[in-house]
């Protein structure tokens, strides 16, 4: 119970940072048309597409690998294999990612910028929050694996290599 602020901050940080902007801007600002707003609704789709991907790979990969006794919410095991080989939080990343994907989405200016406060958000939540607390959690072990493994990446291969691991297991 004492960390169920962590699945409220999530839709919170997207209200605010899409639904707002979104309801009080005028109506040029709202949605583009025309190639531009094409453009935008299929980056939209991928960049929703790579968020989705990274979150449930992440989540799977956890869900089947960082339990000691099989149970249980959270990850009483540091896991550094498969995607989290190459990135210490590709869940967050995920889920950093999913408002600007849908504000592309949406092919709106106000949403999109809005979004970036999101992602900016998302990511500061992480490293203020979670990194300590695995570093409290894990200890040294955490720490060797801060130094030798970047919180975030954008790289393809980062998540190909995790879909490999979860089809190899």
């Amino acid at each position: 119970m004492r960390q169920i602020w962590k699945f409220l901050y999530w839709p919170v940080v997207w209200i605010i940072t899409l639904y707002v902007p979104y309801c009080f801007t005028p109506g040029p600002w709202r949605a583009l048309g025309g190639v531009t707003g094409i453009l935008l609704r299929v980056a939209g789709l991928l960049v929703l597409a790579y968020s989705m991907l990274l979150t449930s790979i992440g989540g799977r990969t956890l869900r089947l690998y960082a339990h000691k006794g099989g149970g249980g919410f959270w990850p009483d095991k540091l896991f550094v294999e498969g995607v989290y080989g190459c990135m210490r939080h590709p869940q967050h990343l995920g889920l950093a990612l999913f408002p600007l994907g849908l504000a592309l989405l949406a092919a709106s200016p106000a949403a999109v910028l809005g979004s970036g406060w999101s992602v900016s958000a998302a990511l500061l939540f992480v490293l203020l929050a979670e990194e300590p607390e695995c570093l409290r959690k894990y200890g040294e072990e955490y720490y060797k694996y801060m130094m030798r493994t970047p919180s975030f990446t954008l790289d393809p291969r980062c998540l190909a290599r995790g879909i490999r691991f979860l089809r190899r297991g």
